[in-house]
């Protein structure tokens, strides 16, 4: 319970309109924090034997419609989530993945279906496991733009120095990714530096503007 207070601290310090959480372990972790934070939220198991974890999202806005797709099959089976959430009118689909360790170009392919699939404004957030110079990331940069290369910022340049996991320097595997037809990126950045430690991931936030 400690170690989630410490989360809910870490994201209100940012004040976000939409969280992504990966490695929840269970419902009940994803409803503490959302009733400490007052928020909607929406759980998603991977569906793994034996283990319950899974993805979450919690959101300042209504949760309209939640449907999950597998994007890795196996022992350590992963889900993908699309949410529908209304922001003052406009209906955006948010996509929360976190890539298993290998496989990643069959990971990728689904991805990238789901993003074709998807109608509106979309944006893809979570933890892929690969750094952005990664090749099996290609088509993703082809279709969606990555916020913390999209702008030239105090924010982007810290979050590119220090990465995003704790213990590794300029090792950034965590990313939000928006539609260029849709979104204009304002700035991004990571959560205070006393807040870090929450989680062996630093959080990564970007403030972006829908375009009319």
């Amino acid at each position: 319970r400690k170690k989630l207070e410490r989360i809910a601290l870490a994201i209100k310090s940012v004040d976000p309109d939409v969280i992504a959480l990966q490695e929840v372990r269970g419902i009940h972790q994803a409803t503490f924090l959302a009733k400490t934070l007052n928020l909607n939220y929406a759980y998603s198991s991977h569906g793994r034997r034996g283990f319950d974890w899974g993805l979450a999202v919690l959101s300042k806005f209504k949760i309209s419609k939640v449907h999950s797709k597998v994007i890795y099959y196996g022992r350590d089976q992963r889900v993908g989530v699309l949410y529908t959430i209304n922001i003052n009118g406009s209906h955006i689909t948010f996509i929360n993945i976190h890539y298993h360790l290998g496989n990643y170009e069959q990971q990728v392919k689904t991805t990238m279906r789901l993003l074709r699939d998807t109608e509106g404004p979309v944006v893809l957030m979570g933890d892929l496991n690969l750094t952005v110079r990664a090749y099996e990331l290609k088509s993703i940069h082809e279709k969606m733009i990555d916020t913390c290369e999209s702008v030239d910022t105090e924010g982007s340049r810290d979050a590119k120095k220090i990465g995003t996991v704790l213990r590794f320097s300029n090792y950034r595997i965590d990313y939000i990714f928006v539609d260029p037809n849709s979104f204009e990126v304002r700035d991004v950045g990571l959560i205070p530096e006393k807040h870090r430690s929450a989680s062996d991931h630093i959080a990564y936030f970007t403030c972006v503007m829908l375009k009319n």
